[in-house]
């Protein structure tokens, strides 16, 4: 990496302000190296399109299983600029680092223990890109920040020191080389900056700080970086300040953004989230512990062939989720596999029959009318050219749906009198179901097609409108609702309203293809933030593929993958999982007791 230190001008660096927007970034996979140039060239543009600060903080995990302690680290990454890389708004990270308690020569007392501030200044022609993820299991905390120079004032300058070096015959050649090889970079295009990159320590005693500060030290000395820690300006090296007092400030590094590229850090390899849950083991034997609220969007799909584990997967992470976080969950569940565990998701169960009453008027609940006349128009089969009527006369009509199918025009009567007769008037007729405590909806009695679809559609609709808190809402069998377009529309809005209320959405089904048949489904494959793919079959691996942006041999393993194995691909990372299930789970979960 072509720099050069402190010869140009005063620059302060970037100094964060208190209304800075901060925003976390998703880490995403760096092992593939036909996926690397993208990655480098969207942070190249990253670091181009203004100053800014890149924090990272690794925290160290204990994970607990079967009475095995796993021990595991979750790095975070956080950004003043959000753009160009998975992000979602973020409070400012620095607020919640640890207070400072005692200023000491060379360290600082916290409220989280002993703490050391290093700082790098001195960086080798070459560097590997990415070599901040080795450093991340040393470093508690890493922060980058950099300022953005104008390119025309710097070129100008730096041609008249390299003059001045070079005429005078001085020995410091190797900063004119470098300066000479910044500038053909800038005349290329590129933009050149100043930066700063910190490193911060924690221990609990003095011994364990200096052995940490020595495996540091050696660490970033392999790469040819060298690093300091002045004595007397710890705190304010910790508030990751580069002008200290009126005298002294942190000397600049300048390269280009080119350069800089080799500082890519946003590499996540493993996923093991802090507060999340454990799901199990990822290819090379690191716990997975997956927390749905650090995504973009709250939408999970459980995907594979009948018998490749998704159905003990989809309960088992239901039954920690609620035991982790406390989250309500409610579920729309055919087969009544889910409802008769209802209590083992701190839930009800509620078993609905054709001559069960369930007050689920979407007229009386208040449904929104546009969505009630697509659904009633899709259920019976209301012909293109009557739908706008069914719309017109549904939001000025004063009442509950029955009487609405008997005093519609004529024209609707005829489609909307199935409505009004059992076992469909059944569903509309009754006391609503109340939200206020956590229902699964078993519906293996529901022998029609027909009034299942339409029940799970009035279910989720009504639940979705009703739930703007923190809740699960789960669709098992999705493949049984997938040929009614309005119905995956439902789904697709309890999808994409989650993100405002925090409603986590998991669809549950067997084949991608049936899902992606219509622009609904194919709508939620391609939106999902976080996908579990088990084992797949082979005459639909190629679209899988395709929709999921998986490699020949991603998509090889899931066609032989073993019950409970697959790829776990959230937001930009991809990794290989074994869910791992305690005796207690396996008996009380599985489908096939069998061992």
């Amino acid at each position: 990496m072509r720099s050069i230190r402190g010869i140009i001008g005063k620059d302060h660096g970037y100094q964060s302000r208190k209304d800075t927007r901060w925003y976390e970034i998703l880490g995403e996979s760096f092992a593939a190296e036909y996926e690397r140039e993208e990655k480098l060239q969207r942070f190249q543009a990253m670091l181009s399109s203004g100053s800014g600060i890149i924090y990272a903080r690794n925290s160290e995990m204990i994970v607990e299983f079967n009475g095995e302690m796993f021990s595991t680290n979750d790095t975070r990454y956080f950004s003043t600029l959000g753009t160009y890389f998975e992000s979602i708004p973020s409070e400012n990270p620095l607020d919640s680092r640890p207070e400072v308690l005692e200023r000491r020569p060379g360290y600082l007392r916290t409220e989280e223990g002993l703490a050391k501030v290093f700082v790098a200044y001195r960086f080798p022609s070459v560097l590997p890109e990415g070599f901040l993820y080795s450093v991340f299991g040393l470093a508690k905390e890493v922060c980058l920040k950099w300022r953005l120079l104008d390119s025309g004032r710097f070129a100008a300058k730096a041609e008249r020191i390299i003059a001045r070096k070079l005429g005078r015959r001085i020995s410091d050649t190797a900063t004119a080389d470098d300066l000479a090889e910044i500038l053909q970079q800038i005349r290329s295009g590129v933009d050149a900056l100043s930066f700063h990159l910190f490193f911060v320590l924690y221990a609990d005693t003095e011994k364990e700080l200096r052995r940490a500060s020595r495996n540091l030290q050696g660490a970033l000395k392999l790469y040819g970086i060298e690093v300091e820690s002045p004595l007397f300006y710890q705190q304010e090296l910790f508030e990751f300040r580069t002008k200290i007092g009126l005298f002294f400030q942190l000397k600049n590094t300048i390269t280009t953004t080119s350069s800089a590229r080799v500082f890519y850090p946003f590499i996540k390899e493993t996923l093991a989230e802090e507060g999340g849950v454990f799901l199990g083991f990822s290819s090379t034997g690191d716990p997975v512990v997956f927390d749905p609220y650090r995504r973009l969007n709250y939408l999970m799909l459980v995907l594979g062939e009948s018998g490749s584990g998704k159905s003990m997967t989809a309960k088992v992470y239901l039954s920690r989720l609620h035991a982790k976080k406390k989250l309500p969950i409610f579920g729309i569940d055919p087969e009544s596999e889910y409802s008769r565990l209802a209590e083992k998701f701190g839930a009800m169960g509620i078993e609905i029959s054709e001559e069960k009453k369930l007050g689920l008027d979407p007229l009386m609940l208040g449904i929104d009318r546009v969505m009630v006349a697509d659904m009633l128009a899709e259920f019976y089969s209301v012909p293109r050219e009557l739908q706008p009527r069914l719309r017109r006369e549904l939001q000025t009509f004063d009442g509950d749906i029955l009487n609405f199918a008997e005093n519609c025009s004529q024209e609707l009567r005829k489609y909307l009198e199935a409505a009004a007769v059992p076992p469909d008037s059944n569903i509309f007729q009754g006391k609503p179901p109340t939200v206020g405590e956590p229902v699964i909806f078993g519906m293996r009695d529901l022998k029609s097609p027909h009034v299942k679809a339409l029940a799970a559609a009035l279910i989720s609709a009504y639940l979705t409108q009703m739930l703007n808190r923190p809740a699960v809402l789960f669709v098992d069998e999705g493949w049984l609702f997938v040929k009614m377009p309005k119905l995956m529309g439902v789904f697709e809005n309890s999808a994409r309203r989650g993100r405002k209320y925090g409603l986590h959405f998991l669809f549950i089904t067997q084949r991608v293809e049936d899902v992606a048949s219509t622009p609904e489904g194919r709508s939620l494959l391609e939106q999902a933030a976080t996908v579990m793919l088990f084992r797949q079959e082979i005459g639909g691996i190629e679209l899988v593929k395709e929709i999921f942006r998986l490699s020949a041999g991603e998509a090889g393993m899931l066609t032989r993958a073993a019950t409970g194995e697959g790829i776990l691909k959230t937001s930009n990372l991809k990794i290989g999982i074994r869910i791992a299930l305690t005796q207690r789970e396996f008996r009380e979960f599985s489908t096939t007791p069998k061992v």
